[in-house]
């Protein structure tokens, strides 16, 4: 219960934090606060909204699915899969500061009859059946990923469908500086390695469709960049004592590691599709 509500904070400071990116004029993408990625349809220029396409690209298809969002955040992944692939959708969060603006973009979008978003546990999640789960960027903050997996897994309609899209650090690799510093940020206390992601898919019976790395999409930022970042960030929350506002810093001190990662190759981006029995 600790754990989760220190995650439910840190969703809410992610909130304020794009609230504050909205009024520099550097918003996300819609409703998204995903990884940026490669977007072909904005002729190169990385977009929050690119891991929906790539996702619908590669899932089996789906007639009217009854879709979890395990992790909604402010609703994006919702309001784009809806229109594209039909169906009845349930997005969860632990923080109500996102819940309240997921819904109000659902009610703005037009998707109500279709949506609801519920503040809750992913180890508590609604009771289904789902023939699609959706986890973007949300299993990482599990204390306890096989529970959660299975707490999930068994929600699921028979031949369901589970798309995980994370960040997944080499397995040989050991526990870098960097490594330690974007978990202690972004508050992932298991990190999950794609061949652990694997191991637990077949342990629940799941045969995996789709492995598909995308971190070469992914456009961190240069060496140089991320030295003058990290030291603006390290001297903002030295002069600044508030304990919010540090908090929010060893966030985004924590992207900075990850971009080190990207680009060192420690830690990868991928997709992964996995069909439950």
């Amino acid at each position: 219960m600790a754990h989760e509500q220190t995650i439910a904070a840190y969703y809410d400071r992610l909130s304020r934090w794009s609230c504050l990116m909205s009024a520099l004029g550097r918003a996300p993408d819609g409703a998204s606060v995903h990884r940026a990625l490669a977007d072909p349809r904005a002729s190169g220029r990385a977009t929050g909204t690119r891991i929906h396409d790539v996702i619908v690209d590669h899932l089996p298809p789906k007639r009217a699915p009854r879709v979890l969002d395990a992790g909604c955040g402010l609703g994006g992944t919702i309001m784009a899969l809806a229109p594209r692939l039909g169906g009845q959708y349930v997005g969860i969060t632990l923080s109500p500061r996102q819940a309240r603006a997921a819904i109000r973009a659902v009610e703005r979008a037009g998707l109500s009859r279709s949506v609801e978003i519920l503040t809750c546990s992913f180890d508590k999640p609604p009771a289904g059946p789902f023939d699609l789960v959706v986890a973007i960027e949300s299993f990482a903050h599990s204390a306890d990923p096989t529970s959660t997996l299975s707490a999930i897994a068994a929600r699921c309609a028979p031949g369901c469908l589970l798309v995980v899209v994370d960040d997944m650090p080499e397995a040989k690799d050991g526990e870098s500086v960097e490594l330690a510093r974007f978990k202690a940020g972004w508050q992932c206390p298991v990190l999950w390695s794609g061949s652990a992601y694997r191991s637990a898919l077949g342990a629940l019976g799941a045969s995996i469709l789709v492995d598909h790395d995308l971190t070469e999409e992914c456009r961190p930022r240069s060496l140089g960049g991320i030295r003058r970042l990290e030291w603006l960030n390290r001297t903002l929350w030295q002069v600044i004592p508030a304990s919010g506002w540090r908090a929010l810093m060893d966030s985004h001190y924590g992207g900075l590691a990850l971009e080190r990662l990207y680009r060192s190759g420690h830690v990868r981006y991928r997709l992964l599709i996995a069909k439950l029995p």
